[in-house]
């Protein structure tokens, strides 16, 4: 076989080989590991929460490093007087965010982009499990409406205190979540 031939059956098979995989990635856009995702995970809660190093109230309760709730090193809700390095700080974060990554896989019942995923795993992680999987973005989500009526509901979820009134930074989180959701 002459180095023509050689060539053009390499080609050939690139061709098939990359066909097979578009196909096989497109039917899976769900299911995306944690591991693949991590960084982008990180970059965006971790810009969504300011890094603390010292334990703050947070409203509703004790929170440090990203907006962890939890000391996942002395298996304990985080505790006034506690202190974090950055080291540590996204290394808790990570943990949470695969828990929040595996909750929002489980809740999802139709194909969702990485995006859509992490944009949605950044809002469990905010608002609790509970949020989301009560929420009329997830019904409407699963429903099958258009992606744009799910992400206007991001919009509904800016008030905390009590009584409750719009919070800037939650306006801010949403309108980020929102905005990855929808790209």
């Amino acid at each position: 076989m002459d180095r023509n031939k050689k060539v053009a059956l390499g080609i050939g098979a690139t061709i098939i080989i990359l066909y097979m995989l578009r196909n096989k990635i497109a039917k899976s856009l769900t299911n995306t590991s944690f591991g693949l995702l991590s960084d982008q995970f990180f970059n965006f809660i971790g810009n969504l929460e300011n890094f603390t190093p010292v334990a703050e109230w947070d409203e509703k309760q004790w929170s440090i490093g990203y907006g962890s709730g939890y000391n996942w090193d002395e298996d304990r809700a985080v505790e006034q007087g506690d202190v974090i390095d950055k080291d540590t700080a996204k290394r808790w974060l990570l943990i949470e965010s695969q828990k929040e990554y595996d909750n929002v896989r489980s809740l999802v019942t139709v194909p969702i982009t990485d995006n859509q995923l992490i944009a949605l795993s950044s809002f469990a992680y905010n608002e609790g499990d509970n949020a989301l999987a009560t929420s009329t973005l997830l019904k409407l989500l699963n429903s099958g409406a258009d992606e744009n009526t799910v992400a206007d509901q991001f919009d509904r979820w800016v008030y905390s205190g009590n009584p409750p009134k719009v919070n800037k930074g939650l306006v801010n989180r949403r309108a980020a979540e929102k905005q990855l959701f929808l790209s």
